[in-house]
């Protein structure tokens, strides 16, 4: 399963992705967060792909879904 988590470089968001990749039925996460108040430093080299973009841009969707 494929998840995609909008805001996940935050405190809550980034707990919420380190949570997911211990489940093994979880086998891709994307993180979508413009970083105007997280930081991808919060995301602690795991293996998770940072899609830079705020979720009111109608093509955030799109480059994340790829």
């Amino acid at each position: 399963m494929r998840l995609l988590v909008n805001g996940g470089a935050g405190f809550i968001g980034s707990n919420l992705v380190e949570s997911a990749l211990r489940d093994p039925a979880i086998t891709e996460v994307r993180v979508v967060d413009d970083l105007s108040t997280g930081r991808g430093g919060n995301l602690g080299g795991q293996d998770v792909e940072l899609v830079e973009s705020s979720i009111l841009d109608p093509a955030a969707p799109d480059r994340a879904g790829r």
